[in-house]
């Protein structure tokens, strides 16, 4: 009975620490303007869920399935929309696990001090040019995309919960 009970504590230990309040700095060159965003994102087995509080907007990637909510109501993305969600967030978590060598083939790596510099490979360079990372003691910190829209994307982790 101690084993379950110890089993079970230390995997919810293990799924909670993988739960982080982060901002979310996005420019729009279009419009010529940043947007600040604040939200949880929590690190899944095969996903990730991010909610955006202030929002009231949340997505929920696992298995290859994503939904999309606003004020919990679903909402439907279109499959370009959508798909370049999941690759984003297929990055993020790659980029989180931290598995270095899985970059090979996906990414091009330049490291210049604890910043990390990921420049596509396969098919995300056509709409990313390339990613900024920040690791502080192993643990991932800030990522920045640059897009090819002239757009950038930046998440910086701002604690454990």
């Amino acid at each position: 009975m101690f084993k379950i009970i110890f089993s079970l504590f230390i995997t919810m230990n293990i799924v909670a620490s993988d739960s982080f309040n982060f901002s979310e700095l996005r420019y729009s060159d279009a419009i010529g303007k940043h947007i600040q965003l604040k939200g949880k994102i929590t690190f899944l087995q095969n996903g990730l869920k991010v909610f955006y509080s202030k929002f009231f907007k949340s997505l929920h990637y696992e298995n290859d399935s994503l939904i999309y909510k606003e004020n919990d109501k679903e909402i439907d993305l279109n499959d370009i929309q959508a798909g370049q969600i999941m690759s984003y967030f297929d990055i993020l978590i790659l980029l989180h696990n931290g598995d270095e060598e899985a970059y090979d083939g996906v990414f091009k790596v330049d490291k210049e001090g604890d910043m990390i510099i990921l420049e596509p490979i396969g098919s995300i360079k056509n709409y990313i040019i390339n990613i900024e990372m920040l690791k502080e003691k192993g643990e991932l910190r800030q990522v920045k995309f640059f897009l090819k829209n002239n757009d950038s994307i930046t998440i910086s982790i701002d604690d454990k919960i």
